[in-house]
């Protein structure tokens, strides 16, 4: 696979520098989720349910 990507003659700083960047992006992302409280996903699991839901038609 990386005898492919080195044999594009030019292009392969572009295609190496995407995948790093899709890679550390998503890296990034999976720490987040991982380090974030419990307490504060247990709170947006809950908010559609939680809120009232008001329409302006029917606020009379």
């Amino acid at each position: 696979m990386f005898k492919q990507i080195k044999d594009l003659a030019g292009g392969e700083l572009y295609l190496i520098t995407s995948l790093l960047i899709f890679m550390v992006f998503f890296v990034l992302v999976g720490i987040y989720l991982f380090k974030m409280s419990k307490k504060h996903i247990e709170v947006m699991r809950n908010l559609p349910i939680d809120e009232p839901q008001t329409n302006s038609y029917e606020q009379d």
